[in-house]
């Protein structure tokens, strides 16, 4: 009699081993939408951090291309700024002016200028590159009175995700031409 109360409670243990089928249904639900919401914030993580790379890199472009650009031409003599637009450019896209020191001639050529995509300058004939992923540039005369003052609009984009591109205008400066 004890050998068979062992046996009914060992086959007991035995049945109660595993999972129903509604169990199992109930945790593979879970699981599924665990995956869903998982890989979707896990995307949007993503797609989050590339604007945010993107927004960085734009930044830093914008900054040092104004930077070099607002030097440059805080030296340059009024009287040789000329504001044009290059051969299938923007208009307004390109500057050319020469530097003064009041010691002689004059230092030589200078220009900033938008071919494609990149800021282009110009110095005494050669061109550097200073600056990709521009998308629009333009130089103006903010005040029909002072010829002295130049506004300097910068643009530029940047890949992120899926093909999209994160665009921004950072830098729209006046520069006081000194000499």
């Amino acid at each position: 009699m004890v050998k068979s109360r062992d046996r009914l409670s060992n086959l007991k243990i035995l049945e109660s081993k595993g999972f129903t089928v509604p169990e199992l249904m109930i945790t593979v639900a879970i699981v599924g939408i665990m995956i869903v919401v998982g890989a979707t914030i896990l995307l949007n993580l993503v797609r989050y951090w590339r604007v945010q790379v993107a927004r960085a890199n734009v930044q830093q472009n914008s900054r040092s291309a104004l930077d070099l650009v607002n030097r440059t031409l805080r030296q340059a003599s009024a009287s040789t700024v000329l504001v044009s637009q290059r051969t299938n450019q923007p208009p307004y896209s390109w500057i050319t002016f020469s530097i003064d020191k009041g010691t002689g001639p004059a230092l030589g050529d200078y220009g900033f200028y938008q071919e494609g995509k990149n800021l282009r300058y110009m110095k005494d004939g050669s061109t550097t590159t200073i600056a990709e992923n521009l998308r629009y540039l333009a130089f103006s005369y903010p005040r029909t009175d002072d010829s002295g003052i130049i506004s300097v609009s910068l643009t530029f984009e940047e890949a992120t995700y899926s093909g999209y591109t994160k665009a921004l205008q950072l830098s729209i400066e006046k520069v006081r031409v000194m000499n």
